[in-house]
């Protein structure tokens, strides 16, 4: 940053808050965030931001804050760990300081697949550039995030313009919808159509256990917020886990909760050969695997994958290709399977996280004379239209 100008704005420094898998109980990432002072007086981001713009220098100090992010999350993350940075759209299309926040990213050596640009709510009009840098920056390997969705300018015309990796919904959303059951039926829908559309959910500023327990029932991909780790600088030390996370899901499963919408027609092939034998299942050229889960919702050993497929993507985010050790209990298809012992359920569509593929997932719980056991097969979704 010139020197000229460097006096006249806040400190820079970083705190980190974890994002999380809720079926992993894990962190996937964490969101860098900033942390300024000002004559020994603590500044707020709004603030320090707002003193970069009113001196015209809002892509040096961005990019200020970045190199901060960057050298800290490189230094102290987990291998796997993917960073969440903030980005204002019109430093991203900057001709100038938007490649050369990127370069600043990566001369500490990160590589693309583990950062995650986060898109910053605006209330810009719609923007060609803005989509043709995120083609670009996607095309280089980089995550895209869409934050504060919800909120704001932000809504589906921008998501289906960027077409991000995550949807980061709003805080206000989960909030307003841990007041009421209405509410959070209309969350519900709004997580089922995001996954639709072909994007991974994040809830933004969960608090509550009651609020926590609506992103499982709510079938969010992730979740942040004070309830489960709060922002602070990464250390060698920094091995966050899920606050809770037993009771958490002894809690979900005990609770009452939003009823599934579950009921998609026109697969009766696929229906018939997941009844009948998994190797005719997985011989059928949209299957794509197999899993089985327990009683409680828990992935018992890996899944059975249908050798090769041609249509399969490839996870973006490294521990979500984990099926052992996950916990599908807060899926749709895994609640209704269970409350329709015998009969194959189908689930609405939506992104599977393994494989970042739109799908369907069709279950069945076999009961045994001691437990019940959830047999899941995934269909892909994406191209049933064109068959």
């Amino acid at each position: 940053m010139s020197e000229t100008y460097s006096h006249l704005l806040p400190g820079v420094s970083s705190a980190f808050q974890p994002i999380l898998s809720v079926a992993h109980q894990a962190p996937v990432g964490y969101e860098a965030l900033l942390r300024s002072t000002k004559n020994g007086r603590v500044c707020s981001p709004a603030e320090a931001l707002r003193r970069a713009a009113l001196i015209q220098r809002s892509g040096e100090f961005e990019r200020e804050c970045v190199r901060s992010h960057a050298a800290q999350f490189a230094r102290f993350a987990e291998d796997e760990s993917v960073l969440f940075v903030n980005v204002q759209p019109e430093v991203l299309t900057h001709p100038v300081h938007g490649p050369g926040l990127i370069s600043d990213i990566l001369s500490f050596g990160m590589l693309p697949a583990r950062v995650a640009i986060e898109i910053l709510e605006t209330p810009l009009p719609r923007s060609r550039t803005l989509v043709d840098t995120v083609d670009q920056l996607r095309r280089k390997g980089f995550l895209i995030a869409l934050d504060d969705f919800g909120a704001g300018e932000t809504n589906l015309s921008r998501v289906w313009d960027l077409r991000p990796d995550v949807v980061k919904l709003d805080r206000e959303l989960v909030r307003q919808a841990a007041t009421s059951r209405r509410n959070a039926r209309s969350l519900l829908r709004l997580v089922e159509l995001l996954h639709e559309i072909g994007t991974l959910v994040a809830v933004e500023g969960v608090e509550t256990e009651t609020e926590a327990l609506l992103c499982l029932d709510c079938d969010a991909d992730f979740a942040q917020g004070y309830y489960f780790g709060r922002p602070a600088p990464l250390t060698d030390s920094s091995q966050r886990r899920l606050s809770g996370n037993e009771d958490l899901l002894n809690h979900f499963h005990r609770s009452d909760r939003i009823e599934p919408i579950a009921d998609l027609v026109g697969l009766q092939p696929y229906r018939q050969a997941f009844q009948e034998a998994a190797t005719r299942f997985l011989g059928l050229p949209l299957s794509i695997r197999m899993f089985l889960l327990d009683q409680n919702g828990a992935q018992i050993g890996a899944p059975v994958e249908s050798n090769d497929h041609p249509l399969r993507k490839q996870a973006r985010f490294a521990l979500l290709t984990r099926g052992v050790g996950a916990n599908w209990s807060k899926r749709p298809y895994f609640r209704d399977a269970v409350s329709h012992p015998g009969e194959t359920v189908l689930s609405e569509p939506y992104v599977t996280s393994s494989s970042m593929n739109l799908c369907v997932t069709l279950a069945m719980c076999a009961v045994s004379d001691v437990e019940r056991y959830v047999i899941c097969g995934d269909v892909l979704f994406e191209e049933l239209g064109s068959r």
